[in-house]
């Protein structure tokens, strides 16, 4: 853990301190936000406000732990996109289906339909995955990353990643099939 005061008095010396933080935090920053969202690309812009917020700190502003504050920030920003995510409504666009005719050229109203529910059923059943396994499960098939990146993203042995994976793949198969 650096313990390293960040001052705002001389212009200069800020933006490398604050660039040596970032430096140094932005692998476990990163790796806290996919395992808090689940999602790569929001982990990405999530990752990226809080830095912009870092820089933004108030003139003169003493920073005696800059890794707990910009985690602090994170945490900040990820239970407001929780909020905000909760408040939009999802809504799908009836133009956005494709409807064929009979010939079988195409999906089918109904099929697109069934394979909606198909994929709603399957992040319910993912959103009931302990927090931990969820975040392995996701990097691993919707991310593409290897059990070792896993594992160095999220701070636990590779171990743990494969343990994790046969656990929650074998959530996923009970539940799906009930």
């Amino acid at each position: 853990m650096h313990r390293v005061p960040l001052y705002q008095k001389d212009r200069r010396k800020p933006a490398k301190e604050i660039a040596r933080v970032l430096t140094d935090f932005a692998p476990r920053l990163y790796g806290f936000l996919i395992y808090r969202l689940g999602n790569k690309e929001d982990a990405q812009d999530l990752a990226q406000e809080a830095y912009l917020r870092l820089l933004r700190v108030h003139e003169n502003k003493i920073i005696e732990k800059p890794e707990s504050y910009l985690f602090r920030i994170a945490s900040n920003l990820v239970n407001e996109f929780a909020m905000q995510k909760r408040r939009t409504p999802h809504i799908v666009e009836i133009d956005s289906l494709e409807i064929s005719d009979d010939r079988g050229d195409g999906y089918s109203l109904e099929r697109s339909l069934e394979h909606r529910a198909a994929i709603r059923q399957l992040e319910e059943i993912l959103e009931d995955l302990p927090p931990l396994y969820r975040a392995v499960l996701l990097l691993k098939k919707r991310e593409g990353f290897s059990r070792e990146e896993i594992a160095e993203k999220l701070g636990i042995s590779v171990h743990t990643v494969k343990k994790y994976l046969a656990r929650a793949a074998a959530y996923c198969r009970e539940k799906w099939t009930e």
